[in-house]
């Protein structure tokens, strides 16, 4: 099975895991204190899922294009974003931004637990870069390195990246042309008795 097909299928309950909520939770909360959001910036959120993570940060920001290459979890991201009352200020788009392209120009483009599925990672950063205005602001919320791949162990047809040292993700975005790239500790993953540690990364797209 493909990805975008097993999180087509997976969209519907996706949101009733608690863990996944717990996560978007604290990277919101990472992002807000790392990121210094108004509420006159356009956001991008980078495969978006469900929108879970946009819709936590809505009333930080003027508005959010939330992304994802799955057809599945854009019409649930949809769904919610009508229900929580946001669809003024939010839309969903399908979107793979390392093949289609996006429309506009935004000041913060944002991203929880999407980077390590995306095959050619060089090429979607150079996309995000050509995305922000001069100045703006990205936020990558992902895991550390797994060296055993035991995250996606039970995914056998799991193809993305098992993890990011954080000095290589440094080296990337600096080619891509961002600055002042951090991280931080930002929560953890308990799966199959094994805590999983996910970093925030924010950079600047540089002038």
């Amino acid at each position: 099975m493909h990805e975008h097909e097993r999180f087509d299928d997976a969209a519907a309950t996706w949101d009733d895991d608690a863990g996944h909520e717990e996560r978007q939770v604290a990277v919101a909360r990472a992002i807000e204190q790392d990121v210094d959001l108004t509420p006159g910036m356009t956001a991008l959120d980078i495969g978006a899922g469900t929108g879970r993570l946009s819709i936590l940060l809505s009333g930080r920001v003027g508005s959010v294009v939330v992304t994802d290459p799955s057809a599945g979890m854009v019409r649930v991201a949809r769904e919610r974003i009508e229900a929580a009352g946001l669809s003024d200020r939010l839309r969903a788009v399908q979107a793979d931004l390392t093949t289609d392209p996006l429309e506009g120009v935004y000041d913060v483009v944002w991203s929880s637990m999407a980077f390590h599925h995306v095959q050619d990672l060089d090429a979607l950063l150079r996309a995000v870069a050509g995305l922000l205005v001069n100045g703006g602001r990205l936020a990558i919320a992902d895991l550390d390195e797994d060296r055993e791949g035991a995250f996606h162990a039970d995914k056998v047809d799991f193809d993305g990246h098992h993890g990011f040292d954080r000095q290589r993700l440094a080296e990337q975005l600096a080619h891509a042309g961002f600055t002042d790239v951090r991280f931080r500790d930002a929560t953890t993953i308990l799966k199959d008795d094994r805590e999983f540690g996910v970093f925030l990364c924010t950079a600047t797209k540089g002038g």
